[in-house]
């Protein structure tokens, strides 16, 4: 029974880890996204992009969640995402460098950044109506929809 609680513990802990980890780098990315127009102009939630591109980095990572050397990557991330100038990333990569295994893969991973922007922004557009609300399937056995009212029937009346 204690091996069983001790274990519940230790699961929950790497749990609350994972999560804090991305805290930072997803804070980063809702402030970086409250003002994109791309956003506002499909009145998405910059907070679910954001949790949406630090899934996708989270996935590309090695280990598993709650591993001590995941919060480095995080922090890598977030670094990436502030340099404001060409110095400044310069020295971002040189930093991470070690962390990434080689300056190409590091530099790889700062500009993987983009990519999973475009495909969070990609998924959530389609997600999205032109109203800004969420498209759903029509649930099965509905009634039908205004659309189908206009149609003419194929009946003649009796």
């Amino acid at each position: 029974m204690k091996k069983t609680i001790i274990l519940a513990a230790a699961l929950l802990s790497l749990v609350a880890c994972a999560k804090q980890e991305k805290t930072g780098l997803r804070e980063v990315l809702i402030e970086r996204f409250k003002d994109d127009s791309d956003l506002k102009d499909y009145k998405l939630d910059p907070a679910e992009v954001a949790d949406c591109v630090v899934d996708e980095i989270s996935a590309s990572l090695p280990g598993f969640s709650g591993d001590p050397r995941r919060a480095q990557f995080f922090e890598a991330y977030e670094h990436f995402l502030n340099v404001k100038s060409q110095a400044d990333a310069d020295r971002s990569l040189k930093e991470f460098e070690q962390l990434f295994g080689s300056a190409q893969n590091a530099r790889v991973a700062a500009t993987s950044i983009t990519d999973h922007v475009m495909t969070c922004m990609g998924k959530a557009i389609e997600g999205a109506g032109t109203d800004g609300h969420r498209v759903t399937a029509p649930l099965e056995g509905s009634v039908a929809g205004p659309s189908d009212e206009a149609k003419p029937s194929s009946q003649a009346p009796k």
